[in-house]
C-alpha cells in the first residue's frame, strides 16, 4: 500500500512538472472542506499512516485525514480555503521541542498522554508563540491549542 501511495505521489508530481501552469495543490476532504497549498512554497507531499502529509517548509507540516482527493489547480480557487500565515502552525524545533505559532496572546497549550494526564501546560507569549518540551519517554501524546488537537509521536 505504501509503495502505491509513493508511486501515486511521484506520478502526480511528474504531472505537475509537465503542467507548469498549476499554481496550487487543492486538497478536498470527505467532509466537504477544501484547502489550497501554494506550489510556489514547494510543498512536499507524502502519506503516513493513511493520512496525507504536506510539508510546507522546514518549519511547517500539515497532517490531513479524511482526504477525498487532491489535485493541482491553476490560479485562485475561491471555493477553497488557502493555508496561510494566519493559521496556527506547529513547528518542530528539534526532537524534543515543539513550537506553536500564530496563537492569540496568552492562549493555553497543553500536552497530555494517552491516559489524559496533563504533562505540560504553557501560555502563548505576547507574540502568540508557545514552546512545549516533549517528554523523554517514547510514546503518543496529544497537543491541544486553540480548540485544536494534534497527535504527537515521540520515537
Amino acid at each position: 500500500m505504501k509503495k502505491f501511495f509513493s508511486a501515486l505521489v511521484a506520478l502526480l508530481l511528474g504531472i505537475m512538472t509537465l503542467n507548469a501552469a498549476a499554481t496550487h495543490l487543492t486538497v478536498e476532504l470527505k467532509a466537504g472542506n477544501k484547502y489550497n497549498f501554494l506550489l510556489a512554497d514547494k510543498p512536499v507531499i507524502t502519506f503516513s499512516n493513511g493520512e496525507l502529509v504536506v510539508n510546507g517548509n522546514a518549519e511547517t507540516s500539515y497532517s490531513i485525514d479524511g482526504v477525498k482527493n487532491f489535485h493541482f489547480t491553476e490560479g485562485e480557487n475561491t471555493a477553497a480555503e488557502t493555508i496561510s500565515a494566519g493559521d496556527i502552525r506547529i513547528v518542530s524545533i528539534d526532537n524534543a521541542t515543539i513550537q506553536v505559532q500564530n496563537l492569540d496572546a496568552s492562549s493555553l497549550v497543553t500536552l497530555v498522554n494517552v491516559y489524559g494526564q496533563v504533562l505540560t501546560s504553557v501560555n502563548a507569549d505576547s507574540e502568540g508563540v508557545a514552546t512545549v518540551k516533549l517528554p523523554e519517554t517514547k510514546g503518543v501524546y496529544v497537543l491541544t491549542a486553540a480548540k485544536k488537537s494534534l497527535k504527537v509521536i515521540r520515537k
